[in-house]
């Protein structure tokens, strides 16, 4: 575990963990300050409205950062792909949280843990297919090979052929891999040289000459004219 990691858990984790009652105390006042912002962009004016959204900015604040370690839980159990760290993970995760804070509904009497876990992997798996895939799959054959995957512990040769096959089409590969039956060359022969090559150095050369002669039959005000238009 890294030092950032280990710095932000111990961060978090002094942070107290909230009762069934705090959380739906916190959902109301939340909700009283959705309400309040709406009566205040109709344009009514008044002290109790700007009190009520300040009181559940707190509350959403305090709501969140109870339920950070929450994030962590879910953010742990997805494999990493190269090029992501677990604090990638765990900000999108953060997301999901808070978009589950905004959405949840204390009156239909859920545990805010599952609500909220539901959105947070919605997120995380939103992350994963946006930041960490050369092919984009789709929604559901996504969710079906992160499930794949986590059945596994995240060990891409134990996957069935099906998964297997969206896995490769999913996980960046080494340029350096070797590729043929004897192995003789590697995956970056394969591509384009984007250099330039002596042919079309020469060519540019002389339509450089080519362009300067002609500026040079100009009189100086019709060549000052056009190095001012096309530089």
């Amino acid at each position: 575990m890294s030092d950032s990691v280990g710095q932000y858990l111990n961060e978090i984790g002094a942070v107290a963990l909230l009762n069934a009652q705090e959380e739906r105390e916190l959902s109301q006042i939340i909700e009283k300050g959705f309400e309040a912002r709406a009566r205040k962009d109709d344009g009514e004016k008044s002290r109790e409205l700007d009190r009520a959204i300040r009181r559940a900015a707190a509350a959403k604040d305090r709501f969140i950062r109870a339920n950070l370690r929450l994030v962590v839980s879910v953010a742990r159990r997805y494999p990493l792909p190269p090029g992501m760290e677990l604090l990638d993970l765990i900000q999108e995760g953060n997301l999901g949280l808070e978009h589950a804070v905004d959405k949840f509904d204390w009156r239909k009497g859920f545990k805010f843990s599952t609500y909220a876990t539901f959105w947070i992997r919605q997120a995380i798996g939103r992350a994963l297919d946006q930041k960490a895939s050369l092919v984009r799959l789709p929604g559901d054959r996504s969710a079906s090979l992160r499930a794949a995957l986590r059945a596994v512990s995240g060990d891409g040769d134990e996957l069935d052929d099906e998964h297997a096959r969206l896995h490769r089409l999913t996980t960046p590969t080494s340029l350096d891999r070797t590729i043929g039956d004897d192995d003789s060359n590697e995956l970056v022969d394969l591509l384009p040289d984007s250099n330039p090559g002596p042919e079309v150095e020469v060519m540019a050369k002389a339509e450089e000459e080519m362009v300067t002669g002609l500026l040079d039959i100009l009189d100086p005000r019709a060549k000052h004219a056009v190095e001012q238009r096309f530089g």
